[in-house]
């Protein structure tokens, strides 16, 4: 049983990430781990230790154990960004995880590729179970949370097309605050035909490189895991281009919602 006392593990893959958290914390204190510097302090009142990880499954679990073995983490997050797939999202929407599925992991055969849980052999009555799951408590009381959070509106300037006008740009765009499921793979998806296949394959929301791996860690501890993404692309065909443009002004949206959620964890 984690110890209630015992500070979170925050997971960033990227740096950008990492920043939109630390410039909240407090009783801020630096750490060598491993050849990486993490972050310790606290947020919202809560014990908390951040560390950047890098980009892609493998990366973030190992930073997830380092973390739970080195300071005795009650619980794992990964904050950040992700690419949509439900066609009724946009750049700026914020999803918090129920479910967790490694889109890229089991059988390729010629048809397509079947879905295993990671970790452990595809056989018997379980084979079928490909997902990390928050237990329906959790997720009742994060369901309860995001519902009361507001997220602030993307500026005008920023949703607009470079090449719009400033006196016909919107004033800003309207967020929201999602329960959803994520897939993560070690791909970065620049693909329609692939989006609408993974949308429809796994009736996900957003996909990313990270989250999954952390929860496959995370079920091999006894830890709870809880995956928060902001939107910076639709994984389409324009993701190469949105996902640089849009990172640096929604990674704050996936902190501001941790910062609400914490109290939960």
């Amino acid at each position: 049983m984690p110890n209630a006392n015992a500070p979170l593990a925050v997971i960033c893959a990227m740096a950008e990430e990492k920043a939109a958290l630390r410039e909240h914390m407090t009783a801020i204190e630096t750490r060598d781990l491993l050849g990486r510097s993490v972050t310790l302090g606290a947020l919202e009142g809560h014990d908390v230790v951040v560390a950047e990880s890098g980009v892609g499954k493998v990366a973030s679990a190992v930073t997830a154990a380092l973390l739970a073995r080195e300071f005795g983490c009650r619980g794992l997050v990964v904050s950040g960004v992700a690419g949509g797939l439900d066609p009724s999202l946009h750049i700026g929407d914020t999803i918090i995880a129920h479910s967790l599925v490694q889109h890229d992991y089991g059988h390729l055969h010629d048809a397509a590729l079947t879905p295993f849980r990671p970790g452990v052999p595809p056989l018997g009555p379980n084979r079928k179970d490909i997902a990390f799951d928050l237990s329906p408590e959790m997720v009742e009381r994060l369901r309860r949370v995001a519902a009361a959070i507001q997220l602030p509106d993307l500026p005008g300037d920023i949703v607009a097309p470079e090449s719009q006008s400033a006196h016909d740009r919107p004033e800003g765009l309207p967020r929201r605050v999602l329960m959803g499921r994520i897939l993560s793979g070690d791909q970065f998806i620049n693909s329609e035909a692939a989006r609408r296949r993974l949308h429809q394959e796994f009736e996900a929301q957003a996909v990313e490189m990270e989250g999954a791996a952390v929860a496959q860690v995370g079920a091999l501890l006894g830890l709870p895991v809880v995956v928060v993404r902001c939107l910076s692309d639709l994984a389409g065909a324009e993701s190469h281009l949105d996902f640089p443009r849009f990172v640096d002004a929604v990674a704050p949206g996936a902190a501001l919602v941790l910062r609400h959620i914490i109290r939960e964890l």
